[in-house]
């Protein structure tokens, strides 16, 4: 299988030809994980009223060892790029690197060869711990032949730790603070016939200071905002969604069509200082973002032979509030207001199927992950064909071939923050699979 694994470099000091560069961006991750999950069904009547409790326990314990390779590069540079320096701190001179591209844009004949590195593992600079103890109840109350009521409560007692080697620091520092988190669920579903229902649900989550377990102390990118004194201060970042929809049997039940409306809101958002996105400096649940989207989905057979898979939404997203006034209005980064999958599946004989799929995802941005996007910077919209066939030999043994990409398109999923670099999508590929079930 080919990929395009490089990242384009945008940012050719000379302003010549945009060259592709070669990153180091790099990591490795030890992860130990621990959960146990119990669950009772108790289907009872309370006052003439039938009850479905679901009643939950759930118990965690991840642990994550984040470190870094030791890299050295033994082949000889080929060209001269901007340097790179952490936020705040003046910008290197330009250095010698190493560009997959020469000044016309062709690709350089050793490419393979070019870097000679030498990898070893190296030293560890995060160790992020989370144990959880949860406890949930699900009621779904059947009002009546049409109406039902979906009632939900989740508590999330936790006690976290983080251990961060920070920029320059020869000594790790450390986070650890616990809280207890309170969610809930309220929905109804309104039986319109034998084929359709509407349904209204409300629901929160929560998010924690820190979450993210591989960003350390990182405020912009979703790891640990505040000083070690502060950060038992803030509030969870909330998120709110509400959603209107309805479904539908049709085709005598072969096909599921739906259609929803919703709006997800998330509060309290740790926002970084600007031009400090990878230090724990940060605003304390200054932000808010709204979502209002609608989206529509279709699967299931349109005859004996052809299925369906089909699915697309609209989206549109805007910062609500932040501590830069001058990002309100804006909308988010890396965010597709449009998507759309569709996937058609041919039953040619009992043995044999095929079919293909697209996809298409519009225009993103680029910016930091609790900051407002920049419009000025962003990758195009795309869309990319596939390709599948399916052979059983016999009810136990089938084979099974993909193309992706079957155009050979070239596109971008999205750019890093800065712009300097964007991110390209699988070149064309094939997969040959063989299956067997004991």
């Amino acid at each position: 299988m080919r990929t395009r694994s490089a990242t384009r470099d945008v940012t050719d000091p000379a302003g010549a030809v945009a060259t592709l560069s070669a990153s180091t961006h790099q990591g490795w991750q030890d992860v130990e994980y621990f959960v146990n999950q119990t669950n009772l069904f108790l289907k009872t009547e309370l006052g003439g009223i039938q009850n479905q409790f679901t009643f939950s326990v759930e118990y965690s314990d991840l642990d994550v060892t984040n470190g870094v390779y030791d890299i050295t590069n033994t082949g000889a540079t080929n060209c001269i790029l901007p340097g790179r320096a952490r936020p705040g701190d003046p910008p290197p001179a330009p250095s010698a690197g190493y560009c997959l591209t020469d000044a016309n844009g062709s690709v350089v004949s050793n490419i393979n060869s070019l870097l000679g590195r030498d990898i070893s593992r190296g030293n560890t600079d995060s160790k992020y711990s989370v144990e959880t103890l949860s406890l949930a109840v699900m009621d779904v109350i059947d009002i009546n032949d049409k109406l039902a009521l979906h009632l939900g409560i989740r508590v999330d007692d936790y006690d976290y730790s983080n251990d961060v080697l920070g920029w320059g620091a020869t000594e790790p520092t450390n986070w650890s603070y616990s809280d207890t988190l309170w969610n809930g669920h309220v929905g109804a579903v309104y039986k319109l016939n034998e084929s359709g229902n509407i349904y209204l649900n409300y629901s929160t989550a929560t998010n924690i200071n820190g979450g993210e377990s591989d960003v350390g102390a990182s405020c912009g990118y979703g790891g640990l905002c505040g000083s070690v004194e502060i950060v038992e201060d803030s509030e969870p970042e909330k998120v709110e969604n509400i959603e209107l929809g309805t479904k539908w049997n049709i085709m005598n039940e072969k096909l599921l069509a739906t259609a929803a409306i919703f709006q997800i809101t998330k509060s309290d958002i740790m926002e970084s200082e600007n031009g400090f996105d990878y230090a724990a400096n940060g605003f304390l649940n200054s932000g808010e973002h709204k979502i209002d989207g609608i989206e529509v989905s279709l699967v299931g057979n349109l005859n004996e032979q052809l299925s369906i898979m089909f699915g697309a939404s609209i989206m549109n997203a805007k910062i609500k509030d932040s501590n830069d006034e001058d990002n309100v209005g804006k909308t988010l980064p890396n965010f597709a207001d449009k998507s759309a999958f569709l996937q058609l599946r041919y039953q040619l004989t009992d043995k044999f199927s095929f079919g293909g799929s697209a996809s298409y995802a519009s225009e993103v941005f680029t910016g930091q992950p609790d900051s407002a996007a920049n419009e000025d910077l962003g990758v195009p919209s795309y869309t990319v064909f596939d390709l599948f066939a399916n052979y059983a030999f016999t009810e136990k043994t089938n084979v099974r071939l993909n193309i992706g990409n079957v155009t050979d398109k070239e596109y971008y999923f999205t750019a890093y923050r800065s712009g300097a670099f964007t991110y390209l999508g699988d070149a064309r590929n094939a997969q040959l699979s063989v299956s067997y079930e004991f």
